[in-house]
């Protein structure tokens, strides 16, 4: 009988095709959520000023005497563009205060403002000699609202998450009841297989625009997970696929859930949102593959991919 190549090189080589198209100076390797601050600049006076440079300043008390510039260290980072600032950082500070360089130049400073969001966002007026920062409502960081000048893209992106995402889930269970059973043979689950690593591309595009770290996070992830596979001698379609397709449900629903609480308390929150990913992603993978692994080495497969990932979202500075 003529041989066939083995049908798990296939979500392989779409994986591997996806990736090189990727432009991976743009993207940043904070694969774990940090408290972050979004800042969309208006302007009172004519023309609008371009920022050129800006600090963010981390005050110690509440008139700002005491303070520093945040600091870039890994992805904790102040950044701006021509209208806008974004932070991400490990820890929070009880006062905060902007100091932004403008193409007009003139040197601004706000006034002196608190962070409630775990995900804030921030709309600062341009004034004569000052800025006036004020910080949005809670809720979650949705692609369409975050940004300042709203795109066609952001508006994909918000509108195809939830349908994506719920065809994602749909796909999952299947797998981890198909694959997982006694006798399960490929025909009766191959063309779900497929199907998930084929929608996983629109999903990547969509989830990064949720989620800041998703790309770092899955090729982390998949990377271990092949090293996995190998030693192990399991199915790497169906371990592979599991780890695709449960990232692309669990990491943009983290950021979101996270996105909408208070910033107080932010690694609280994030020790227990990724203890509570860590299960789900362990309960996944046993599911697919439960004929043959243990519900313990299930555990410590998914705990070491996701302290992996957030360990490189902490120390590589991209």
């Amino acid at each position: 009988m003529k041989a066939t190549p083995p049908k798990f090189f296939i979500p392989l080589i779409l994986l591997s095709l996806f990736l090189a198209a990727i432009p991976f100076e743009k993207v940043k390797a904070d694969a774990g959520p940090h408290s972050s601050m979004q800042f969309v600049f208006i302007s009172r006076i004519d023309p609008k000023p371009a920022i050129v440079s800006g600090m963010l300043l981390n005050c110690k008390d509440e008139g700002c005497i005491q303070f520093e510039p945040l600091q870039e260290m890994g992805p904790q980072r102040f950044e701006c563009q021509s209208y806008s600032c974004h932070s991400s950082a490990y820890s929070n500070s009880p006062f905060y205060r902007l100091e932004i360089v403008f193409s007009d130049g003139v040197t601004r400073q706000s006034n002196i403002f608190t962070k409630r969001a775990f995900a804030a966002n921030y709309q600062v007026t341009i004034l004569v000699q000052s800025l006036e920062v004020e910080e949005k409502p809670l809720g979650p960081n949705i692609p369409f609202f975050k940004a300042g000048a709203p795109t066609l893209w952001n508006l994909l992106a918000t509108v195809a998450f939830p349908f994506l995402e719920s065809i994602l889930i749909i796909i999952v269970v299947v797998l981890a009841v198909r694959t997982g059973r006694v006798g399960a043979t490929p025909a009766s689950y191959y063309g779900w297989m497929e199907a998930g690593w084929l929608l996983s591309i629109p999903a990547i595009l969509v989830g990064m625009q949720w989620t800041q770290g998703l790309i770092t996070t899955l090729v982390v992830e998949l990377l271990l997970g092949t090293v996995y596979v190998l030693w192990k001698k399991r199915s790497a379609s169906i371990i592979l696929t599991m780890i695709l397709l449960l990232n692309l449900v669990t990491q943009p629903v983290l950021w979101i859930s996270l996105s909408g609480f208070s910033g107080m308390s932010s690694i609280y929150l994030i020790f227990f949102a990724e203890g509570v990913v860590w299960l789900v992603e362990a309960g996944g993978l046993y599911l697919s593959q439960r004929n043959t692994i243990h519900f313990q080495e299930a555990l410590w497969v998914s705990f070491t991919l996701n302290v992996a990932s957030f360990v490189v979202g902490i120390f590589l500075p991209i």
